[in-house]
């Protein structure tokens, strides 16, 4: 078991940091079912077990944060690329709709 755990890197791809999460909290479960069959005697390594169990909690929230902030920064940005999208649509609709009164009366005056 190693004394200290090395920091994840702060740029990890979403779907990644998904498995990494999924992979962090199956290394957590075997660890706390390995601290529960320890006996008295190992008193110490229960101890490292557990630092280690709660370092391992900590990089999954932190994980879990940076995730949820990704998809909400991603979730604004497809908000504002509909938004933009109702807006062109709105003027494109405005547009063919001043041009179709245009045509119409445009017709309506030569057959006089």
């Amino acid at each position: 078991m190693p004394d200290a755990l090395t920091p994840l890197p702060l740029q990890i791809a979403p779907s990644r940091k998904d498995d990494l999460i999924r992979e962090l909290q199956d290394r957590a479960l075997k660890l706390e079912t390995q601290v529960e069959g320890l006996g008295d005697k190992y008193s110490d390594l229960r101890v490292e077990m557990r630092s280690e169990i709660a370092s391992l909690r900590t990089q999954i929230n932190d994980l879990k944060e940076d995730l949820e902030a990704g998809i909400k920064a991603l979730g604004s940005k497809v908000d504002r690329v509909m938004g933009g999208k109702a807006v062109v649509t709105a003027l494109v609709t405005l547009a063919t709709s001043i041009l179709g009164s245009g045509v119409v009366h445009l017709v309506v005056s030569i057959g006089k």
